[in-house]
């Protein structure tokens, strides 16, 4: 079974109401910033935290290679496809602690004064 997950049920979020689900690769909140890197990914089988940096955002911006296996990774891969996804940059692994599939949807853009900014777009995780 496949799961998707908007990014703030699955993130450590900073809050505040008048900002949007964005963050900053260079970790300083600027508004409308959200998130600061590194952020926590949370696992929902075994709540092991992940931490994930601007540079592995960086190195899988616009990238389609995969750290998944072919199984998992086409078991995503069509539920990308069904849910009309595939436009999304991702950064999958699997937990570290139960090794559980995960993959993080997110899109950058070359942002002019502070470089390059990212919009996380959702999680998909595989149950076994």
């Amino acid at each position: 079974m496949i799961n998707f997950f908007e990014p703030k049920l699955r993130f450590n979020k900073l809050t505040s109401e008048n900002k949007k689900d964005r963050f900053n690769p260079d970790s300083k909140p600027v508004y409308p910033i959200d998130y600061d890197l590194p952020f926590d990914y949370k696992c929902s089988k075994c709540d092991y935290k992940v931490s994930i940096k601007n540079t592995d955002l960086e190195k899988h911006s616009k990238e389609l290679r995969s750290n998944l296996n072919e199984k998992d990774k086409e078991l995503i891969e069509n539920f990308i496809l069904k849910n009309k996804l595939e436009k999304y940059s991702f950064l999958d692994f699997y937990c570290p602690e139960c090794s559980k599939p995960i993959r993080i949807l997110f899109e950058s853009w070359n942002s002019g004064l502070i470089g390059k900014e990212y919009e996380l777009k959702g999680v998909i995780e595989i149950e076994k």
